[in-house]
């Protein structure tokens, strides 16, 4: 049996169960076909499925698609201006995808009703009007939208714990008027350096839990070593102590930021 279903897999090339499911609606179709063409309208109906395939096709699809890409190129240019280094512990996108496409499908659903297409007919046969339609679709859409807000909410709750447990030490360490620029996500550590206007701050390997700060001024340059994913922190002349390394799992904008620093705490000390 084992080798049969083998052999299956390997001359359509999935799941045979794959192959049955797709028997199986294409029986259904049939069947609803073989009764749709009894019916002497049966041609407006061809018309209106082959209007409809058209258009999403060659318009809709196109059309959301664009709007999917640009909704996430505008999510990551937000993202690149937050206040870390790391990708973001929750991604918004299928936050805002479900509630939208959740929208536009009880949209098409009910969309006779919201236009109030077919009043008339719809009052003879059933007493009542269709205006409130359009505002039980539009708390209906702000349902989805406020639990799909909490939702998330949750989730970066949840997500931002093991980060807000890493900081409460190094803001321990802050001194008057010192603020966290950029967190930096480690590669085995959700926090592996915090950058502040004065300062470096970066886990002490040799002690778990401790951390070193290093002040800008104190350093003259940092290198990024892309083979071992490492930090080269080079302290200044007068500074004390060796090289120190930070192994981080996004450094760019935590590179860029921190010679930024590095470059106005050497002009400080002039």
């Amino acid at each position: 049996m084992r080798t049969v279903l083998s052999r299956v897999r390997g001359f359509y090339g999935d799941n045979p169960l794959h192959l049955l499911v797709l028997i199986v609606c294409f029986a259904l179709a049939g069947f609803a076909a073989t009764h749709e063409v009894t019916d002497r309208l049966w041609p407006l109906a061809l018309t209106w499925f082959l209007a409809a395939v058209v258009a999403h096709d060659l318009i809709l699809f196109p059309v959301y698609a664009l709007l999917d890409i640009s909704s996430t190129s505008v999510l990551g240019a937000v993202g690149r201006h937050r206040r870390s280094s790391a990708p973001p512990r929750v991604p918004a996108l299928n936050y805002i995808r479900i509630p939208v496409l959740g929208t536009a499908l009880t949209f098409l659903l009910f969309l006779p009703g919201i236009i109030q297409q077919g009043a008339i007919a719809y009052q003879a046969a059933t007493g009542q009007t269709q205006e409130p339609y359009l505002a039980r679709w539009l708390l209906l859409v702000a349902v989805m939208f406020a639990a799909s807000a909490v939702a998330y909410a949750i989730r970066w709750y949840v997500g931002g714990i093991p980060v807000r447990t890493a900081l409460a030490p190094v803001r321990a360490m802050f001194e008057e008027g010192e603020r966290v620029l950029l967190v930096g996500e480690g590669t085995v550590v959700p926090v592996a350096a915090v950058a502040t206007s004065a300062a470096l701050y970066h886990p002490a390997g040799d002690r778990p839990g401790a951390w070193l700060r290093t002040p800008w001024r104190d350093l003259t340059d940092v290198e990024w070593r892309a083979d071992g994913g490492l930090l080269d922190l080079v302290p200044s002349a007068r500074a004390e102590g060796r090289p120190r390394q930070v192994p981080l799992a996004c450094p760019e904008a935590l590179i860029d930021l921190a010679k930024k620093l590095v470059a106005e705490g050497a002009r400080s000390t002039r």
